[in-house]
């Protein structure tokens, strides 16, 4: 019998060629991150249009501006994250510097008692309020990449998993079933000589 076309042919069946997270919360994720597309649009336009309205351009608002580019061109890249454990790490990493960012600039806002006169009181409380929303939404895309990440280490383990038994089946099966046989031909021969000796 040819074990090693016979554990060949397993391993192509059951292991899968590349590894892949959970689908539903991939498409949550994707979903989010789809959503995080106004965000970065609108951070881009908000930073913008604060500079028009005050009539200068300050740190606070080119760093807003910048913010929403950083968080457009994640949304951009989310789509290599699916099957590399990098490209999510790196994607976490960037999406947590991008909340707290995004934090940052609320509370900023928040606490700036002199925005409302900048802005005016209505304006001001939409922008507050906004961003508040923006912190919310790339909180949730973060929790979904996290689990993401943990389902597609899952993934991987389990097929290294199903490699190091179907390589060790591969190496260790003829031997068993030759020693295995080695014992049963031992064990008949012994058997032959007690009953030759008429010992039961």
């Amino acid at each position: 019998m040819d074990y090693n076309l016979i554990i060949n042919q397993i391993i192509q069946m059951k292991i899968p060629r590349k590894a892949e997270g959970n689908q539903c919360i991939y498409c949550l994720l994707r979903s989010t991150s789809l959503c995080l597309l106004f965000v970065g649009f609108a951070n881009i336009g908000a930073g913008i249009a604060v500079c028009a309205e005050a009539g200068n351009f300050t740190w606070y608002n080119g760093g807003y501006i910048i913010l929403g580019v950083v968080i457009t061109i994640l949304v951009l890249i989310s789509h290599l994250i699916r099957k590399s454990r990098n490209c999510i790490t790196f994607y976490i990493l960037l999406l947590s510097f991008s909340f707290l960012g995004e934090l940052g600039f609320a509370l900023g806002i928040i606490f700036y008692t002199d925005y409302s006169n900048v802005l005016g009181e209505g304006y001001a409380d939409a922008v507050r309020y906004s961003m508040l929303a923006a912190c919310g939404l790339i909180l949730l895309c973060l929790i979904f990449a996290l689990c993401y990440r943990n389902s597609l280490n899952y993934s991987y383990f389990k097929i290294k998993e199903q490699e190091l038994l179907l390589y060790g089946a591969k190496i260790e099966t003829p031997k068993a079933d030759l020693k295995k046989k080695e014992m049963e031909d031992k064990y008949e021969k012994l058997r032959e000589k007690r009953d030759k000796k008429g010992v039961i």
